[in-house]
């Protein structure tokens, strides 16, 4: 009996030591997601789909404002604004924050759901994904995230080699050495997809009225803006079909909560994407120069309100 319980406190040994191995290899390489469930609360976040994953560069923001914007975006369908999302920004806010700066990236995709009743939250599909899965979201390593919230086979952690880069302060950057040829290839096929979705996928209020939550929550902790990214033409033409007043929804909103918007879509012959909705690593480092600029000059007419009053 006693020899049978050391072998297996031996064979437990390897296992752990072999499993903890495994996950000791989760880095910015392996998944586009998990490192952003691994990093401390924050005081400044980008939030929105993988259009600002890619496309707003937290360190353009970092050296301009002297903050530390953390990206806490994800991807339309797992992260539409929505219960889910915001219960997962509460639990990454730094509730300490007083002074913070909040970047949310708005399109019709996350403010629209599928299925029958666009607007019967219980139909929500994130809330059964990793963003629901994962209620713990500062945590290194994240255990939760890698039972739970990654859906691939561990091993591949051993040998990935993605394209995809996921860094400390949550930007995901892409290399991809793409050709004209393969460039065409890749927008029609996301045209083909995204409108294929105008099918199912409907205007959702209480995704809109979620928005608005989620707003009127970051300004107790900082200062919000919002923006929409530029994108390629085709790739508009289709959001036009989604809602087609979604940037007087918008402009409402900001109203209502007394936040800045700053539409980019006339921009889009100025940028690249790499598929139509994505800004290539360049453009992402051009357009977040943009929105710096944007938010730098409220500031400086806030500024100087404040030094006349």
């Amino acid at each position: 009996m006693k020899q049978y319980l050391y072998k297996l406190l031996i064979f437990s040994m390897v296992i752990t030591i072999s499993i903890a191995f495994v996950f000791s290899r989760a880095n910015g390489h392996f998944d586009p997601f998990y490192k952003r469930f691994t990093s401390t609360k924050q005081s400044s976040l980008i939030l929105g789909s993988s259009r600002s994953a890619q496309g707003l560069v937290p360190s353009v923001f970092n050296n301009r404002f002297h903050k530390k914007l953390y990206n806490y975006s994800f991807t339309y369908n797992t992260c539409p604004f929505g219960p889910t999302y915001l219960k997962s920004i509460k639990s990454k806010v730094n509730e300490q924050s007083k002074n913070g700066m909040f970047i949310i990236s708005v399109d019709p995709w996350t403010i629209s759901s599928s299925g029958l009743n666009p607007n019967d939250s219980l139909q929500f599909d994130e809330s059964e994904m990793f963003l629901g899965k994962v209620t713990y979201v500062n945590s290194n390593p994240n255990l939760l995230y890698l039972i739970k919230g990654y859906s691939d086979m561990y091993v591949k952690m051993l040998f990935t080699k993605s394209p995809y880069f996921l860094h400390d302060d949550g930007w995901l950057e892409v290399n991809i050495d793409i050709n004209a040829q393969q460039l065409e290839k890749d927008l029609n096929e996301t045209i083909k997809n995204y409108t294929k979705k105008l099918v199912t996928y409907n205007y959702s209020k209480v995704r809109l009225d979620y928005l608005k939550k989620t707003i009127l929550y970051l300004k107790k902790y900082g200062t919000v803006y919002l923006v929409r990214l530029p994108i390629d033409s085709n790739m508009e033409a289709i959001e036009k079909q989604l809602i087609p007043d979604f940037d007087a929804k918008i402009l409402k909103l900001s109203k209502a909560t007394s936040v800045n918007y700053i539409n980019l879509l006339k921009d889009n012959t100025t940028y690249n994407f790499s598929d139509g909705h994505h800004l290539t690593k360049p453009s992402a480092f051009l357009v977040s120069e943009k929105v710096a600029n944007f938010i730098e000059n409220i500031e400086v007419v806030n500024q100087q309100k404040n030094e006349i009053q």
